[in-house]
């Protein structure tokens, strides 16, 4: 994706939108519907929210309507340690977060809840966690006992994600990301799932090498990737894609979709290409600009869209 907490300074040139995010211990009334929208196939990522704000970030994807968590970003230092966004998660095989995050997400799929899925995002724009995956399956391989196996073991535990998705937008290593993807799934790791927003031919191989293990392909179709065409991806990737809109965000909340936006792009997706589902960037700016569209109205664009 586009943005990073680590790397910000480096983004907002890219970008042309603020992500600053203020903490706050729970989120407005606005934030939180009574009940889940109907189910369809929907994805959010979000960053510090969904570590920083406690158990009330849970209740609200919980009733949200959102199906997918997606928790954005997951990054890999080159002794193997995993900071999620600037906080340090994992090292030495260990958990070593906030002692109270893997119980709040672990009511993320606590009935009543839209939520039955949680994907752990690896890397992002100007990032280099692929390449120190790479580094590392390189020096020590991918055994049980190397530090990024033990380390990615911590990580499930502590998350209880379903599957990692891949957000590299740099590296592109087909060999050593293949490799990656398949000790992820012997550890426990359900599927793999893809982040495109170009450079179409590492991620069709990526596909091939690794087949059914690949369930999902969240094709980026905003910033870099705005003129990207899901009929397109999903014949060069030989299966459906689910696009991704970036919600309202930046200054004054003026830039990206809103949730009718979305519901209109995603209809005209899901005529011309089939897609399956949908996915939402970002839950930050959500909350920044939840005036314009909270996350229940932006699941419920989605859901509506592609099961209509």
């Amino acid at each position: 994706m586009r943005w990073t907490w680590a790397r910000a300074a480096v983004v907002m040139v890219v970008a042309a939108a603020s992500l600053a995010i203020v903490p706050t211990s729970q989120p407005s009334a606005a934030e939180t519907p009574a009940t889940p929208a109907a189910a369809g196939r929907s994805a959010i990522y979000g960053g510090g929210p969904f570590y920083q704000d406690g158990q009330g970030v849970m209740d609200t994807l919980r009733s949200s309507g959102f199906t997918t968590v997606i928790l954005w970003s997951i990054h890999v230092h080159d002794n193997g340690d995993l900071y999620y966004n600037d906080h340090l998660v994992v090292s030495g095989g260990q958990y070593v977060g906030d002692a109270g995050w893997p119980a709040r997400l672990r009511t993320l799929k606590q009935a009543p809840t839209s939520v039955n899925r949680i994907e752990v995002s690896v890397g992002a724009w100007g990032t280099p966690d692929w390449e120190a995956i790479d580094k590392l399956i390189t020096r020590d391989g991918t055994g049980s006992g190397t530090i990024l196996y033990r380390n990615f073991l911590a990580l499930k535990n502590a998350t209880g994600a379903d599957a990692i998705n891949n957000d590299d937008e740099a590296h592109y290593d087909v060999d050593s990301t293949v490799t990656f993807a398949r000790m992820a799934n012997a550890m426990g790791y359900r599927n793999f799932t893809l982040a495109p927003y170009t450079a179409v031919s590492y991620w069709k191989s990526v596909k091939n090498g690794l087949g059914a293990l690949v369930d999902r392909v969240y094709l980026q179709a905003y910033a870099g990737g705005s003129g990207n065409n899901p009929a397109t991806w999903s014949q060069s990737l030989g299966m459906p894609v689910d696009p991704g809109l970036w919600s309202k965000n930046g200054s004054g909340c003026s830039s990206g979709d809103s949730p009718a936006q979305v519901e209109s792009k995603m209809r005209s997706w899901k005529s011309s290409a089939g897609i399956p589902g949908g996915f939402m960037w970002l839950y930050d700016d959500m909350k920044k600009c939840s005036a314009q569209g909270t996350a229940a109205d932006y699941a419920r664009a989605i859901n509506t869209a592609t099961t209509s």
